[in-house]
């Protein structure tokens, strides 16, 4: 009988979705990095250490002031990373907001225009992660009412535990999270963010200073983390309510543990009872996955004693984007 050679046949493997890890720094670096309450000039350079230590991918920086070319060519050369490029958010000579990153960027979106926001406030830029897939970073600053929500919420847990009269009625405090951060972060967005995106339907990564506290960890649920106190915020909640995840949260369940706190590092807050967690960092859309999340308030142990680099914590999140 002859031999019968049969044809190799190639059966498709099925394919496994491409995965992106993609490391997010939230960061007000406070007057660019070089208040004096901090060093002034010889803090820039720690700044910067502390930033190639974190080794972002994206970098949403607040109160960058001048520092910006020092933090390109700093990451560039020391996080280990590749290149990094600079996007300049806001237009005016005190330049707010830029965003660092070490993936191309395919859009830099169009600056806001009517509304109560503008390009001291809020913008974004589209990359193109390694996978090929894009997703879209959104730099966010949000100014604080006088009096301020998380002085008069520190005020009244104060009394709570000396056994006096709280000072700042449940209608005073909400007013602190209402009159001012409600507006601009509810025009950022129901009316920005979506003129921004049109129907692009890629991840979305918001974060930056939105100086108001998180919503949700201070409902009644959480008034056992919060000396018993607990408020109707509204700010934070409209970014929830729009389908946004608080990345920080979702990595860290319970609220008494990880408080999350980022105001303030400073000594001259130390008298604060309450734990103030004001950056963040907020993610939405399909395949979008948070791994971890956590604050930096702590000088690198290099650095040796001495005063944490900015008045703000740090918040990173560790992403896992799929497609």
């Amino acid at each position: 009988m002859a031999a019968v050679l049969l044809a190799a046949v190639a059966i498709p493997a099925h394919a496994e979705p491409k995965v992106d890890d993609v490391r997010v720094l939230a960061w007000n670096i406070w007057h660019g990095g070089k208040d004096p309450a901090v060093g002034g000039e010889k803090n820039l350079p720690l700044v910067i250490e502390q930033l190639a230590d974190i080794a972002p991918d994206v970098f949403l920086s607040v109160e960058t002031y001048g520092s910006a070319e020092d933090i390109r060519a700093g990451l560039s050369a020391k996080a280990g990373k590749g290149q990094y490029t600079a996007t300049r958010i806001t237009s005016r000579a005190a330049d707010n907001l830029w965003i660092f990153t070490r993936y191309p960027i395919t859009n830099v979106y169009p600056k806001p225009v009517g509304g109560i926001i503008n390009d001291f406030y809020f913008g974004g830029i589209r990359v193109k992660l390694p996978s090929g897939r894009e997703a879209n970073f959104f730099d966010t600053w949000v100014n604080y009412s006088d009096p301020w929500v998380g002085d008069m919420i520190d005020a009244n847990a104060a009394a709570v535990q000396q056994g006096k009269a709280q000072p700042y009625t449940d209608q005073q405090v909400v007013e602190g999270d209402t009159q001012v951060q409600l507006p601009q972060i509810t025009d950022i967005i129901h009316n920005h963010l979506p003129a921004m995106l049109g129907d692009n339907t890629d991840p979305v990564i918001l974060g930056g200073d939105l100086n108001t506290l998180p919503a949700a960890d201070w409902t009644n649920a959480g008034a056992h983390c919060h000396f018993g106190l607990s408020y109707g915020l509204q700010a934070t909640k409209v970014i929830t309510d729009a389908g946004f995840v608080d990345t920080y949260r979702a990595a860290n369940r319970n609220v008494c543990k990880s408080p999350g706190k980022t105001w303030s590092p400073q000594p001259d807050y130390d008298y604060m009872i309450t734990k103030d967690r004001i950056d963040f960092i907020f993610a939405k859309g399909t395949g979008v996955k948070v791994r971890d999340s956590f604050t930096v308030d702590q000088r690198l142990a290099g650095h040796g004693p001495g005063k944490f680099y900015s008045d703000h914590a740090a918040v990173v999140t560790d992403l896992q984007i799929s497609g």
